[in-house]
C-alpha cells in the first residue's frame, strides 16, 4: 500500500504542549487539593452574569449558533468605539492566528517574530509551510530593532506579542512607532494583546488608533480567555482594517464560534465591575510576587500580564515536578528556551500564599 502524501514540514512540527488539567494530575499523584497556576486562568472564574446567561441559553443548544457573530460584534463594536467591519471574532484568538497565517503566507514565505515568545507562532508557521525566523531577545523582551533588520522581500507576517508571553515584558509607543516606520507597506504586523486588560504602563501603544487611522498592514488580536475568564469557551477577536477583516471571513469557518462562547462573552462585557475586580486583584497579586521573590533572592522579570517569570537558579523541570508533587502547577520554561525560568499565574491571595509556601519547601 502506498504511503499517504504526508507533508515533510507538518510532520516536522512539535506540537503544543498545554498545561496540565488539575483532574490529571489529582489522578497521577493520589492528590486531592492541587492548585492550578500554570496557564494564566482567571482564579475568579467568570463574570456571574456570564454563567447566568449561559445556563438560560443551554435549551437552545440544538440550533446553530449565530453564524456571523452578530450581536457579540455589534456589543464590541460599540465597547471598542470601532466600526463592526473592522472585527473579526474567532474560536480563541488562536483560530485568528491560524486565519492570518493561511491567508498571507505560502510555502517558501517567511514569518518573523522574536525568540522567546508565543509557542503557537512557529507551529502554524510551519504547518503553511513557511519559514519561521526570530530575532534574539532584549532584557527578556522583544528587541524590535534586530527584528526590523531581519525583514525580507520574503517576509508576509510579523507577529508580536504584546505584552509577551511567557515574559510579561510590554514595547512602548515609541518602540513601536520607531519599529513600524521600518516595515513595508505589504507586510502585515500582527499585535498579540491577549495580556492588555492586565498592562499599567502609560506608555503602551494605541495601535487601534492605528487602524482607525486607516493604517492597512497593523492588526490587534485580544480573548475572552484572561480577564473574563472564558479560557474554556474558545473565544477571542481581532480588529483589523476593513479590507483585511473582510479578506479574513471568506477564510474562517462558518459557525466558527459556538452559541454558548458567544452568550457568555456578550454577558462579560456588561459586567464591569466583575472586570475591575479582576483588574484588581491582578495588580495587587503583582505587587506581593514582586515582595516574596526579593525575600528569596529570586530573579524575576516585572510584568503587565497575569504572570510572573522568575529564574529559580535550577533545572525548571525538576522545580515544576517538586511543585506538582505538593499539588501546585506551574509551568516550566524549557520549551521557550529558558530552562531555569518558571511562570507562575496570579491567583487568589491563598493560591499565591500556597505558591510560596510550596516553592520555599521544594528550594
Amino acid at each position: 500500500m502506498k504511503k499517504l502524501p504526508l507533508k515533510s514540514w507538518i510532520e516536522a512540527v512539535h506540537p503544543y504542549v498545554p498545561g496540565k488539567p488539575i483532574s490529571e494530575v489529582k489522578r497521577e499523584l493520589g492528590l486531592k487539593n492541587v492548585i492550578k497556576l500554570a496557564s494564566n486562568e482567571n482564579p475568579l472564574g467568570p463574570s456571574p452574569k456570564a454563567l447566568a446567561a449561559v445556563r438560560k441559553a443551554l435549551r437552545e443548544i440544538h440550533l446553530y449558533p449565530d453564524g456571523g457573530s452578530f450581536y457579540l460584534t455589534d456589543a464590541l463594536a460599540r465597547a471598542l468605539k470601532a466600526p463592526k467591519e473592522n472585527l473579526v471574532i474567532g474560536n480563541g484568538s488562536n483560530e485568528i492566528i491560524e486565519l492570518l497565517a493561511r491567508g498571507f503566507v505560502s510555502e517558501g514565505e517567511e514569518v518573523l517574530s522574536s525568540e522567546g515568545t508565543f509557542l503557537v507562532y512557529p507551529i502554524l508557521s510551519q504547518v503553511c509551510g513557511a519559514r519561521y525566523v526570530t530575532a534574539p531577545m532584549k532584557n527578556h523582551g522583544y528587541d524590535l530593532a534586530r527584528m526590523a533588520e531581519k525583514i525580507t522581500p520574503r517576509t508576509r507576517l510579523i507577529f508580536i506579542a504584546n505584552p509577551n508571553n511567557p515574559t510579561g515584558t510590554y514595547l512602548s509607543r515609541v518602540d513601536v512607532e520607531a519599529f513600524l516606520k521600518k516595515v513595508p507597506d505589504d507586510v502585515l504586523v500582527c499585535f498579540d494583546e491577549a495580556y492588555f486588560d492586565f498592562v499599567e504602563a502609560r506608555d503602551f501603544p494605541d495601535v487601534q488608533g492605528m487602524i482607525l487611522a486607516e493604517r492597512k498592514n497593523v492588526c490587534i488580536l485580544r480573548t475572552f480567555s484572561k480577564a473574563y475568564g472564558l479560557a474554556g469557551l474558545r473565544i477571542g477577536y481581532g480588529i483589523f482594517h476593513a479590507e483585511t477583516a473582510g479578506y479574513l471571513h471568506k477564510i474562517r469557518q462558518p459557525f466558527n464560534v459556538n452559541s454558548l462562547a458567544q452568550i457568555a462573552a456578550l454577558a462579560s462585557l456588561k459586567d464591569k465591575a466583575f472586570h475591575k475586580k479582576t483588574q484588581k486583584l491582578v495588580f495587587a497579586g503583582r505587587r506581593f510576587f514582586y515582595r516574596e521573590f526579593e525575600k528569596l533572592g529570586l530573579p524575576f522579570v516585572e510584568s503587565q500580564a497575569n504572570f510572573v517569570l522568575f529564574d529559580c537558579s535550577r533545572d525548571g523541570e525538576t522545580l515544576f515536578n517538586a511543585m506538582l508533587r505538593k499539588g501546585v502547577i506551574v509551568r516550566s520554561m524549557k520549551a521557550y528556551g529558558f530552562p531555569t525560568w518558571i511562570r507562575v499565574t496570579i491567583g487568589l491571595d491563598a493560591e499565591n500564599r500556597k505558591f510560596f509556601k510550596c516553592l520555599k519547601e521544594c528550594l
